[in-house]
């Protein structure tokens, strides 16, 4: 197994469990909530269903609730994690392909791009351990602006 590979099976295995999720949205608002990530079937090892549930409140006090799916997939040829759409629209096609390695300041990075029309979703997830890990969304294009920022934090006994 390279390094690469550990990293990012080690990553992965140790995302399992639940999360507290807050999420700063920039103008738009914030979102708080959990995050779940469980065996999505058990004869797929490799892959780990995440499922995030909470609440977006507006800058203008208006709140609203709000899930988010996606599947985690490990693959070992290129060391990665991907991020796979569940949503009716999108199911099945990859968001981000994720190679860890790229050691920061911040932690252990791996960052990717992904087109949406006319923009581009700036992707960086940064593990800080077993219990803490960031990620970090740049929208540009003609549509959009801004940084999502994440931080995910293990609940307590998972």
């Amino acid at each position: 197994m390279t390094l690469y590979e550990a990293v990012s099976a080690k990553i992965f295995s140790a995302l399992s469990g639940t999360w507290n999720l807050e999420r700063n949205l920039g103008d738009v608002g914030q979102f708080v909530g959990d995050v779940t990530f469980h065996a999505a079937e058990p004869d797929k090892p490799n892959v780990l269903r995440y499922r995030e549930e909470g609440f977006l409140t507006r800058t203008d006090g208006q709140r609203f609730d709000g899930y988010r799916e996606y599947d985690f997939v490990l693959h070992k040829d290129p060391a990665a994690i991907e991020l796979l759409f569940r949503d009716p629209l999108s199911f099945g096609n990859r968001y981000v392909m994720l190679h860890f390695g790229e050691d920061a300041d911040e932690g252990l990075c791996a960052r990717d791009i992904h087109p949406c029309g006319d923009d581009f979703y700036h992707h960086c997830m940064i593990w800080r351990g077993a219990n803490h890990f960031e990620t970090k969304i740049k929208i540009t294009g003609p549509k959009k602006d801004h940084l999502l920022h994440s931080i995910y934090r293990r609940k307590s006994g998972t």
